[in-house]
């Protein structure tokens, strides 16, 4: 087939693809985020506390976290449309069930379900544009993937906030769930597992680009074979530690305690919560975009490497000044952390993309991403809860204190982070033995 006449067709296939994993995963950093607008109702409705509040958050980024390994293994194996669609109908499901509870227990059920089904949504869209977009176009596609995506991230504060004073939190999430099952429905009829499902060649072939010749042989490998092969990576269990702390720090504040952070320790009003946690999502957004094109500049480890460092300056100036930041330097801070996460987050998975096959880009994503999530989201969020509860002893509002003791405890994860950072840096920079990979 001429090579523009396959062209024209892959991008006549690849769009509306892509346009339903973008749907889909914006449901994603949607139930992520929501908690941290309906954090003070659901802790009025439920007769939750901060140990409460923090194990729910946990129970969510730990099930999420520890189902990434398998669901990106699945997917490898049995492909993107039919696993999608099941995704698409458990967080349905899930969203159900969480807005008809009436106790804790089932609030926590209605949630793990989501979570696992979020978790696959995200690996989808990774497998999506590794099959159907070349190596030179991933991080650009990737960026515009995630940024796109993270208006799901929007819609969980203002739009949210708006929805649970007209209608209720209950509603807001009984509205999700027939959104999820109506596009469980679009994206069996439209997504495509890669090119050759159409009779097309790869974006790689048709532009030129080197294609291993390993490729073939990782395909037929079982799913146990590629997961062992993935995990004997140094490179990049090293990356994992490097995303730790902006991952971890990132999302404590902004997708969990952050509305609870703002309205205790400043006194605002919910609309001013769900302003200021809207300038976080929209910051979120831009990175995604940002890095995309800086990625193709920098290098994925530069630009995770410059993110993280100004990560961390922001993170010390509010940790510094916790008890007299006005308005507007919350709203430049979260703005900052929203952009900065992502911004590193678009480096971290453009590097995954450069260290491993397409092939094994569902396990890689699934277990990678799930060990971020485990040992920071997940863990951290609940240790937060921990902390605050500890050293307010129960009474809210909660201190300054007990937020300030959580902010400096992330101080240090960053420390951990940064030396992973320079040391994978080092890694890379070695000449690579032979004509082989150092992966």
């Amino acid at each position: 087939m001429d090579k523009e006449k396959a062209l024209s067709q892959l991008k006549r296939y690849r769009l509306p693809i892509l346009i339903v994993v973008i749907l889909a995963f914006m449901l994603t950093p949607f139930n992520r985020q929501a908690p941290a607008v309906m954090g003070p109702e659901l802790i009025k409705d439920l007769g939750l506390n901060a140990v409460d509040f923090g194990l729910m958050g946990l129970s969510f980024m730990w099930a999420y976290a520890l189902m990434n390994a398998p669901l990106g293994n699945l997917l490898d194996q049995f492909g993107v449309r039919r696993g999608l669609s099941v995704l698409l109908i458990m967080i349905g499901l899930g969203s159900f069930i969480f807005c008809a509870a009436q106790t804790f227990l089932v609030a926590v059920i209605g949630r793990i379900i989501v979570a696992i089904a979020v978790a696959g949504c995200f690996i989808a869209g990774v497998k999506v544009i590794t099959n159907w977009y070349s190596a030179k176009e991933f991080p650009s596609i990737y960026g515009l993937y995630l940024g796109l995506a993270m208006l799901g991230g929007v819609g969980a504060t203002g739009p949210l906030q708006f929805m649970m004073t007209n209608y209720g939190w209950r509603y807001s999430f009984a509205v999700i769930g027939v959104i999820s099952i109506s596009l469980a429905v679009i994206a069996y009829f439209v997504v495509k597992d890669r090119p050759a499902d159409v009779a097309l060649p790869s974006p790689d072939e048709i532009t030129g680009e080197a294609v291993p010749v390993k490729n073939k042989e990782e395909a037929k490998a079982s799913g146990w074979e590629v997961f062992k092969e993935v995990c004997r990576m140094p490179k990049l269990w090293l990356a994992n530690f490097f995303i730790l702390g902006v991952n971890s720090s990132g999302q404590a504040i902004v997708a969990l305690w952050g509305g609870v952070f703002l309205a205790n320790v400043y006194g605002f009003s919910k609309p001013v919560v769900a302003e200021i946690l809207m300038v976080s999502a929209t910051g979120l957004i831009i990175g995604s975009f940002a890095a995309g094109w800086l990625v193709k500049k920098l290098g994925s480890v530069n630009v995770m490497l410059s993110g993280t460092v100004l990560f961390l300056i922001g993170w010390l100036y509010m940790t510094l000044n916790i008890r007299t930041l006005s308005t507007m330097e919350l709203k430049i801070l979260f703005a900052a952390f929203g952009f900065l996460q992502q911004y590193s987050v678009v480096g971290y998975f453009s590097l995954m993309r450069e260290l491993v096959q397409p092939s094994q880009m569902g396990t890689a994503t699934g277990l990678n991403n799930g060990f971020v999530w485990v040992v920071g989201a997940g863990a951290f969020q609940q240790i937060w809860g921990l902390v605050i509860n500890h050293i307010s002893k129960g009474v809210t509002p909660y201190p300054a204190e007990a937020f300030e003791a959580a902010l400096w405890l992330q101080v240090f994860v960053f420390a951990i982070s940064i030396c992973c950072g320079l040391y994978l840096v080092k890694m890379m920079c070695k000449p690579a033995p032979g004509i082989s990979i150092d992966r």
